[in-house]
């Protein structure tokens, strides 16, 4: 349409045109700024957080692990920045902060079947996380009040500690719940075997291994003195040993396997209690976000100027076309 002008030709159109570029400039003057200047003011302010290396509690701070223990106190990588941001722009994370900030009101959202909807809408336009060049988390968020900003910034860095360890909590009380299921039994069998092993201790089996060898040993030299009424006697011991002994064994064998068992559940089971009872913080605050009262958004002049130029080439387009038009009616 305008490959046959040339900008000399062009900036005669445009000088032709000026009533027509003059009259759209006003209006659209007019227009935006009584538009840009009706629009409340918004303010930003920024919270600033890196993330934290992410270990069990029970193995970074109470399990012995002597010379290759983890520093909690270390800065987080890349890839624990990106669970950390993933936790910031959760669902569960914005209900949290809505409904403690009352966002639906604050921020004028639809009260409807898709209030969620709107809200999620409103919250790409008023909050904005992003990963910084230094493996930090920028939280910015625009408000209506520089205090409202401020504080709707510094409660998404405290609210991410909360979905965290909910959302943890799900896991440490399933395996809490299979832990101590298993050191409540160990801890019942130990019981039952010793009560069955203090029967068997009644019935006269002390040690089987031990007695066996030491009727044994009397025994013979029973025999071999002759001495009739202790053989007798140890014959009776003897029978008993025959009738109780392997039930004394294997007893005595399920017992030792319990209480090899039982040290290893029980420290399992107190790890268990610190990972459900103990939550570590996600992140560092690096900075805290602080009311700025310097309005950040809308930026009316720039907005004036950008749709003073758009229409001034809208204008100009169709005025070509309705140029080039003409001319083909023409031919």
């Amino acid at each position: 349409m305008t490959e046959n002008i040339s900008s000399t030709n062009l900036i005669l159109k445009i000088i032709q045109w000026k009533k027509i570029f003059l009259i759209v400039s006003l209006v659209a003057i007019v227009v935006t700024a009584s538009v840009v200047f009706i629009l409340p003011k918004q303010y930003k302010s920024t919270a600033i957080v890196f993330p934290v290396r992410q270990f069990s509690v029970s193995k970074l701070l109470t399990e012995q692990n002597f010379g290759n223990q983890e520093d909690y106190m270390q800065i987080g990588d890349a890839d624990d920045a990106e669970k950390l941001i993933q936790v910031l722009t959760s669902d569960i994370l914005k209900i949290k902060v809505a409904n403690a900030f009352n966002l639906w009101d604050r921020w004028k959202v639809k009260d409807s079947t898709f209030a969620y909807h709107y809200l999620k809408l409103k919250w790409e336009d008023m909050v904005a996380i992003r990963r910084t060049e230094f493996n930090s988390i920028k939280i910015e968020v625009h408000d209506y009040s520089a205090n409202g900003a401020a504080e709707i910034a510094n409660g998404i860095s405290d609210y991410c500690d909360t979905v965290r360890f909910e959302m943890s909590k799900k896991v440490a009380e399933s395996a809490l719940g299979i832990v101590k299921k298993e050191y409540e039994h160990t801890l019942k069998m130990m019981g039952e075997l010793e009560d069955s092993l203090q029967v068997l201790r009644n019935l006269g089996v002390l040690d089987y291994k031990t007695d066996v060898e030491a009727y044994t040993k009397s025994y013979a030299k029973a025999i071999e003195k002759g001495n009739k009424t202790a053989q007798a006697e140890l014959e009776k011991k003897l029978d008993v040993l025959r009738k109780y002994g392997g039930a004394y064994m294997l007893v005595n064998e399920n017992l030792k396997k319990y209480r090899f068992k039982y040290p290893v559940l029980k420290a399992k089971y107190d790890d268990a209690l610190v990972n459900y009872g103990s939550n570590l913080p996600f992140k560092f605050v690096v900075e805290k976000a602080k009311p700025n009262e310097y309005k950040s958004r809308p930026k009316r002049l720039l907005t004036i100027g950008f749709v003073l130029i758009s229409c001034n080439f809208l204008a100009l387009f169709f005025l070509l076309l309705k140029e080039k038009l003409k001319t083909i009616l023409k031919r």
